[in-house]
């Protein structure tokens, strides 16, 4: 599925340095936004949120077997762009600033934080699956973008992680698209 996906562009487009300015600037942002557990927990769970998004929308057909291969065989490419950048998470970066910053812990943030992977699947899916269900195609973007910002909620990535997760996402459907 994923076999010729290019990385070489994504390990160009670095983080803001760990002590930056730019990375400070996004931890006081991160911590303006008020943390809420529902909301993190209704989109930790990839499948299960655009799940619910295709049940809610009357999609016939919900290829679940396509949706789980999305988030297993992305999940390798991933992994590979967060060892390399190795950014730590927010709330490690806020301490070593002296900032406090309160944080809902999740298993699915053992990983380093740049690029979102939760942004890059969401977008990912969100994508396949609107060109698979055009009736239901703004539905399934929203619900990407909420699994997107889902980790910003939770204090767990900055935006640029997002940011950057959502651009993979985009560039691993398109991927897909043409195969």
């Amino acid at each position: 599925m994923f076999d010729k996906f290019d990385v070489s562009s994504f390990k160009k487009m670095k983080p803001p340095g760990d002590n930056s300015f730019d990375t400070m600037q996004e931890v006081k942002e991160l911590n303006k936004i008020p943390l809420n557990k529902k909301y993190v927990k209704d989109y930790d769970n990839i499948e299960a949120a655009f799940k619910k998004t295709a049940d809610e929308n009357g999609v016939k057909n919900y290829n679940k077997k396509l949706v789980s291969d999305l988030v297993e065989k992305s999940a390798p490419i991933i992994l590979k762009l967060k060892k390399h950048f190795n950014r730590p998470r927010p709330n490690v970066s806020a301490k070593k600033m002296k900032v406090n910053m309160k944080h809902i812990e999740m298993a699915s943030m053992k990983t380093p934080s740049y690029p979102s992977g939760h942004s890059a699947q969401g977008m990912l899916i969100g994508k396949v699956l609107a060109g698979e269900h055009p009736t239901a195609r703004e539905a399934f973007h929203q619900t990407a973008k909420n699994i997107s910002y889902s980790r910003r909620v939770a204090h767990a990535h900055y935006k640029s992680d997002s940011d950057m997760g959502e651009k993979l996402g985009i560039a691993m459907a398109d991927h897909v698209k043409k195969k």
